[in-house]
């Protein structure tokens, strides 16, 4: 009887044992954490970094054309406005020109008469030539008469006094041709003056660009001096920034820097430093070239950053950073490769690598790649 009540007891035992056993392994199972292979993990140390200053300034075109008004006069006409883009020598206005074109008709009358003047002179120049050969012509055969005794003293002094007054007639009429061409020559000059203050009527633009300032409307009374546009190049663009006098010598003509624009980051060179500084500042000029395809607009707010030292720091990449709201956190890899989301505080940006002011510890690793697979306690298998 015994044995048969053991007998039965015995496969519900064996039963129970595996099911306990399947159960432990099924509980194992779930509580094993998730792994996530593949993932680059990087050991963070404070290395030495550049230091940089950063000087902030405004974005100015590398050529900029004041158009002032040269004579007085009312403005006429208005042939363009602000933004318009421009070619070199373009009508842009027109100032009231009558009285300089008064001047520029009695200029060329000016040349005409003196033309006139000159074919006459000329005309009378050659006559006089004429009458000087002939008169030399009967001086010489009268001379030789003379010696033959076939002419009287009288016949010969006559021809003398002819002839020398035809060599003094040829010399005044050289003498008044030499004072039409000086005259013509004037008047060629007042042409000159006049036709030049008569282009300035015409307002035009020196480069090709665009029209960024228009002060004045038709109808204004301008004197000499008004300023009427402003015309900047496009594609040629510079940023003008403040460099604390104590950073003098800490930057070089032709050195690359980093620009920001906004959101856009560009890479500048140093193409001049304004050797005084502001005596109100302190501060002096560098002025930075933009590359041509720089996406940026006059008058527009940058900063530069110059590398004035090194110092050590503490930097990861910057695609390793997961943001929760406000706050900015790593993934912290453990020596057995378990993940921990752990919170820092971040300093400057530096390309692509980030600066960590706290809440990590040189040596410490931290997951580089596939961020958006880990969480805390996810178990990482490094690529």
């Amino acid at each position: 009887m015994k044995t048969r009540t053991y007998l039965q007891v015995m496969p519900v035992l064996v039963v129970a044992v595996f099911l306990a056993a399947c159960g432990s392994t099924k509980q194992a199972q779930e509580n094993a954490p998730a792994v996530v292979s593949g993932v680059a993990v990087v050991t963070v140390h404070f290395a030495p970094s550049p230091e940089y200053y950063e000087a902030v300034g405004t974005v100015k075109s590398d050529v900029t054309s004041v158009l002032g008004a040269e004579i007085s006069g009312t403005v006429t006409e208005i042939l363009v406005k602000e933004g318009d883009h421009v070619r070199q020598g373009q009508l842009l206005a027109l100032i009231d020109s009558r009285v300089q074109k008064a001047q520029l008709e009695a200029a060329a009358a000016g040349i005409e008469e003196s033309n006139q003047g000159l074919v006459e002179v000329r005309q009378a120049l050659q006559a006089a030539e004429a009458q000087r050969k002939f008169a030399e012509a009967t001086y010489k055969r009268y001379k030789a008469l003379l010696a033959q005794k076939s002419v009287t003293p009288q016949e010969y002094d006559n021809a003398e006094t002819q002839y020398k007054g035809a060599v003094a007639n040829e010399m005044a009429t050289r003498a008044k041709l030499k004072q039409v061409e000086a005259r013509q020559l004037q008047a060629r000059a007042q042409h000159s003056t006049a036709a030049t203050v008569f282009s300035y009527s015409r307002i035009v633009s020196p480069i090709d660009g665009v029209v960024t300032a228009k002060s004045v409307d038709a109808g204004t009374l301008v004197m000499p001096g008004t300023p009427l546009f402003t015309v900047e190049k496009t594609g040629h663009f510079r940023l003008d920034a403040s460099v604390p006098e104590r950073f003098h010598g800490m930057i070089q003509v032709g050195e690359s820097v980093p620009v920001t624009l906004g959101s856009q980051q560009v890479e500048g060179r140093i193409a001049e430093i304004v050797p005084a500084a502001n005596p109100s500042t302190r501060t002096f000029i560098g002025k930075v070239a933009l590359p041509a395809n720089c996406k940026c607009q006059s008058g527009q707010y940058g900063s530069v950053d110059i590398a004035i030292g090194t110092e050590n720091r503490m930097m990861v990449p910057a695609n390793s950073l997961v943001r929760r709201g406000e706050l900015e956190g790593l993934f912290v890899v453990d020596a057995k490769g378990i993940t921990t989301y752990r919170l820092v505080k971040t300093g400057q940006t530096f390309g692509n690598q980030v600066e960590i002011l706290s809440g990590l510890d040189d040596g410490e690793r931290v997951a580089v790649s596939k961020i958006d697979q880990l969480s805390d306690g996810v178990r990482v298998q490094t690529s």
